[in-house]
């Protein structure tokens, strides 16, 4: 004997408060997973509720599986107490049992029912999958749930959804074993936005159907510029007039406005419609066209040379935004013209883009695909407006100014008048310091169309001719390296040319003995100076003359005189007390005495100092020696140059002399040397990554692509981290491989195409973690600087039903983006060229037979082998088909013939079975159409009936030899047989 559990049901029997005040728990007896042999107990109690004693009568249940076990079936129970009864159930097989256990309380009866359930599996599964709020990227989201069976028995499930959004169940059924349970994926592709709402069906073994509701809230990926209040969608930036030379800088908001982050860059449209290189709009399209030149060579301005964006490239977070400053610093386009004048302005339209980094098209986009919506919200356009315009000065008397001749110490002034030809811009200016001359005021600033007089002044310091050029320096906001300050400059430059003479003066020079030691320079006798020697009194008289080169009074002395030795006068005695060089010795003019030399200890050179500063004067004159040496070297290499290539060694030009062909070495090592890598801040633009594309197209490498990089130069390239810049000028695409309607365990191949256009190696890796594309050979892939390649991607699925997947990938271990791959997989199906077959004799003998053909189409991309079956009937089977079995390669068909041999018992009608493998089933239904064809030989002699027939089975009644030719139909073949077979 067993105990095993029992269901208790909680809820109590409600009686009559006045007439039945008992209650029995439970009110339902459960046997749960009963096996046949066993026995199994489970507990009734009764409750009396009310103030007085009960008389309770228990009745045996009917069926003999159940059985009461109590000693005595009448009981008396007392108020308030209770009682319990034990039934015993023991099935003798495994199937339900139901019957019901009957309380009697005076004429009141109580139903207790009883259910006796073999093992049975208990399937739960939630009711709702919520993806919550997804990007519309393309990519497909999984979300699992579980179907769980609490049953000590398996369960089947099935699950079907029959909506027309990309959502996929998988496993659509299955079995759930006892105490455990199975993972279902619900995928979900987030093609376009929408709010979804669907309902899949779900049938779980011994419940009802239930519905599964499927939900997500679908977005755009949706990148925003806003103004720097952040209340308002920004589509034009205006930066007015600016000088040539001189920046203008305005700022944005840049949003992501998605809960995904994404990688970001800008791009300058140079090719779009709308757009404005350096034209001046105001100018008439008659003057334009005649500078055909000019405009020809704005064509070809790169754009990225005057429009900056900082920054042009980053990352941002969910619902993030970051500050974009704009920089618009236009460069003057010479058009031929010596001067400019106001009218000489450049005007600028351009559009800017920001858009997101992942997977693209690029020159594979297919417009066939109607499955992925237009990623319009996944860049955003930025139109850029401004002019650019020349500084206009003009001076009045003009730029060259001749001044009136002057003596030293007198001055001469000449007035210039400046004025600023530009009606939208003032111009800030200064004048450069120049000897000799002086402007008042150096500085300034003058508004639109205003003058400004300006006194130039000439004040020589010495006699002479001056030409001088006056440099005037035009100061405006000028951008700083980083672009994104500006700061008060000089941009332009304009000269003024000054002329002027200073004359010199003539001074009569008096002289007058001198009877004593000059202190200055005298004339060769020595007897007279000038007049104006008492304006240099306060000058102490100093040594001027070395000692060892004069011999006055000479004396004859024990030691030599130094050489560098100077002569002290004998009224120097100022110069004698002050601090003077240690190096230096002095002498008197007669006797050469040597001269007591004072050396101030206080301000002298130490000695370590006296070594610095002399290692100090070494260390530039080496480096001015050094100097001199390079020049020197350079010039010699020059002039050998020269002296080489003049000399003729007798070769002719284009005389067949072939430059010898570089190794592989070389070249690695020459393309290495030679990349060229993009500036940090300058922007993409269209016109370059065409070109860039278009050459990489050209270099097709379809062999021999490694799988990981070996040279030193590849490991270093495939080690870089790239940036979103960089990225995207990789194309990885098309974005959707769709391989269509195609057969189940078919092999199916799609290009992924890969272009590269950087100037270095990249390690491409998808990430693909799809058995259905395990076939593919390769998942990694190193890439050769400016080149292209494709990638065969092998698509087999075992599974029937839709395909929705993504897979992502890798640039330099750096995410790239994901790629969407599409099927539709589809049984193995032959279509018959019909259901029902007739067949018709050939010819008019019974002996030919009945013979007609049928044709199998296979319009899959999947052999189908086949095999017919006929049916069998009691009449027997009189048809027969060949082949009776076979193939049938895809996107073909196959004849099969179909023959009906007739006899007395052949049926007339029959059937095949056509069983395609892992494939569709149909019937064939054959009919032979029988027909009776009668010739005769006979005549009619007093209306009697002479000759003979015969009869055979043919296509129609056929009547020869007679005047009235027919054809008698086999419905009135019985009343012509008749007559005929009597006479026979």
């Amino acid at each position: 004997m067993e105990t095993e559990r029992g269901s208790f049901i909680s809820r109590d029997v409600e009686t009559p408060k006045k007439e039945v005040q008992l209650r029995v728990t439970p009110s339902e007896v459960k046997f749960l997973d009963t096996l046949a042999g066993r026995v199994y107990r489970l507990p009734v109690t009764v409750h009396n509720l009310g103030r007085c004693n009960q008389k309770i009568r228990f009745q045996e249940p009917l069926k003999p599986q159940f059985k009461l076990i109590l000693t005595n079936l009448d009981k008396a129970l007392a108020s308030g107490l209770q009682m319990t009864a034990m039934v015993e159930y023991h099935p003798d097989k495994d199937e339900d049992t139901y019957d019901q256990l009957l309380i009697s309380i005076g004429n009141k009866i109580i139903e207790i029912p009883l259910l006796g359930l073999i093992p049975a599996c208990q399937l739960e599964i939630e009711s709702e999958v919520n993806f919550g709020t997804l990007v519309a990227n393309s990519k497909v989201y999984c979300k699992e749930i579980n179907i769980i069976n609490h049953g000590r028995a398996p369960g089947t499930f099935k699950t079907e959804y029959q909506g027309q959004l990309p959502i996929v169940i998988f496993p659509s059924n299955g079995v759930v074993e006892s105490k455990s349970s199975v993972i279902v994926k619900v995928d979900l592709c987030a093609d376009q936005p929408r709010i979804v709402n669907e309902v899949a069906k779900v049938s779980l073994q011994g419940r009802p159907d239930m519905l599964l509701r499927v939900k997500a809230h679908v977005v755009e990926q949706i990148i925003e510029l806003l103004n720097m209040s952040g209340d308002k969608k920004l589509e034009c930036i205006h930066f007015g007039s600016v000088f040539f030379g001189t920046s203008k800088i305005e700022h944005a908001l840049l949003y992501n406005n998605n809960p995904e982050p994404i990688n970001w860059v800008a791009i300058i449209q140079d090719d779009s419609v709308g757009e404005e290189l350096g034209t001046n709009i105001q100018q008439r399209t008659d003057v334009a066209l005649n500078n055909l030149p000019y405009l020809s060579r704005i064509k070809n301005i790169d754009v990225t040379t005057f429009i900056s964006c900082i920054p042009n490239e980053g990352r941002l977070l969910p619902y993030q935004k970051t500050i974009i400053t704009f920089c618009f610093s236009p460069k003057l386009i010479i058009d031929g013209k010596k001067n400019c004048d106001p009218s000489h302005r450049q005007d600028y339209a351009l559009f800017l883009r920001f858009e997101s980094v992942g997977s693209k098209d690029g020159f594979l986009r297919d417009d066939n695909n109607k499955t992925i919506k237009s990623d319009r919200f996944r860049k955003v356009e930025l139109a850029l407006t401004g002019s650019g315009l020349p500084v206009v000065l003009h001076f009045d008397p003009g730029n060259f100014l001749n001044f009136a001749p002057c003596f030293m110490g007198e001055h001469s002034e000449t007035v210039c008048i400046m004025q600023n030809r530009s009606k939208s811009l003032s111009v800030t200016y200064r004048f450069k310091k120049t000897a000799h001359f002086k402007i008042d005021p150096e500085r300034g600033k003058i508004d639109e169309g205003c003058i400004q007089n300006v006194i130039c002044s000439f004040i020589p310091h010495q006699v002479g001719v001056f030409k001088v050029k006056q440099l005037i320096e035009i100061i405006g906001s000028v951008a700083d390296e980083n672009f994104q300050s500006t700061s008060l400059k000089p941009f332009h430059q304009i000269y003024l040319y000054f002329k002027s003479v200073c004359k010199p003066s003539t001074k009569k020079v008096v002289m007058k003995v001198n009877p004593g030691i000059s202190p200055l320079v005298s004339n060769p006798t020595g007897q007279f100076v000038v007049r104006d020697l008492p304006k240099y009194k306060d000058c102490a008289p100093v040594a001027m003359l070395q000692s060892t080169m004069t011999h006055l009074h000479n004396h004859h002395l024990s030691k030599e005189s130094p050489k560098d030795a100077l002569i002290a006068f004998p009224n120097d005695r100022a110069a004698s007390i002050r601090s003077g060089d240690q190096h230096k010795h002095y002498r008197t003019i007669f006797t050469k005495i040597p001269r007591y030399n004072y050396v101030d200890p206080d301000f002298a050179y130490t000695k370590l100092e006296r070594i610095g500063k002399q290692e100090h004067e070494n260390y530039y004159e080496r480096y001015i020696k050094h100097l001199r040496n390079v020049r020197m070297q350079k010039q010699a290499e020059r002039e050998c140059m020269d002296s080489y290539n003049n000399t003729d060694i007798g070769l002719q030009p284009a005389s067949g002399l072939k430059s010898p062909s570089l190794s592989e070495t070389e070249i690695e090592e020459e393309s290495s040397a030679a990349q060229r890598r993009i500036r940090r801040n300058q922007l993409l633009n269209t016109r370059n990554i065409a070109s860039k594309e278009t050459k990489a197209l050209k270099t097709k490498v379809l062999k021999g692509l490694k799988s990981d990089p070996s040279t030193p130069h590849e490991k270093h390239d495939c080690s870089l981290i790239l940036t979103p810049k960089q990225i995207h000028q990789v194309i990885i695409g098309p974005s959707v491989l769709n391989f269509g309607d195609i057969c189940v365990n078919s092999t199916n191949t799609r290009l992924l195409h890969v272009v590269n256009m950087l100037p270095m190696h990249i390690l491409i890796q998808l990430d693909i973690n799809l058995k259905e594309l395990q076939k593919t050979n390769q998942f990694s892939y190193v890439i050769p600087p400016t080149a292209s390649t494709y990638i065969s991607m092998v698509f087999e699925s075992p599974t029937i039903g839709k395909f929705w997947k993504s897979f992502t990938f890798t640039v330099n271990n750096i995410p790239g983006g994901h790629i969407l791959v599409m099927a539709v997989v589809m049984p193995v199906e032959l279509e018959l060229s019909s259901k029902e077959l007739v067949l018709r004799p050939h010819g008019f003998s019974m002996k030919t037979c009945f013979m007609g053909t049928v044709a199998l189409y296979n319009h899959q991309n999947y052999f189908a082998k086949f095999e017919w079956q006929p049916v069998n009937t009691e009449r027997g089977m009189a048809f027969s088909i060949r082949p009776a079995k076979g193939t049938v390669e895809p996107y073909s068909s196959l004849q099969c013939e179909v023959t009906w041999q007739p006899g007395f018992s052949s049926p007339e009608r029959g059937e095949f079975v056509l069983h395609v493998n892992e494939g569709n089933t149909m019937t064939l239904k054959c009919v032979a159409q029988v027909m009776i064809s009668i010739g005769y030989d006979f005549y009619f002699e007093d209306s009697k009936l002479v000759g003979h027939i015969y009869v055979c089975i043919v296509r129609y009644i056929y009547i020869s030899k007679t005047d009235f030719p027919c054809s008698i139909f086999l419905t009135e073949l019985p009343i012509l047989l008749v007559p005929l077979l009597y006479h026979k």
